[in-house]
């Protein structure tokens, strides 16, 4: 389920890198982030697992400052992105 509407993500990726996108573009983005979110998912469950705890913690996730540092640009471009 996408966060954002079409139009909204396509203002979102023009500002943000000046790309022209449509829906296929953004259909395959959001598939795109479904898959590598899972990928974090199952290395944080593996991770959880290893210490013997059933209960998936933040610390578990494999989030890397580069990712932390890009994750908050972007959800400064977000907020720069008004509604349609």
């Amino acid at each position: 389920m996408p966060v954002m509407g079409a139009a909204r993500s396509e203002r979102f990726f023009r500002i943000a890198a000046s790309l022209d996108v449509d829906k296929s573009d953004l259909k395959r983005y959001d598939e795109f982030l479904d898959r590598k979110i899972h990928d974090l998912f199952v290395v944080a469950k593996a991770t959880a697992k290893a210490n013997r705890r059933d209960v998936i913690e933040p610390r578990d996730l494999p989030i890397t400052k580069g990712l932390q540092e890009r994750m908050h640009e972007f959800s400064k471009l977000e907020e720069d992105v008004e509604p349609v």
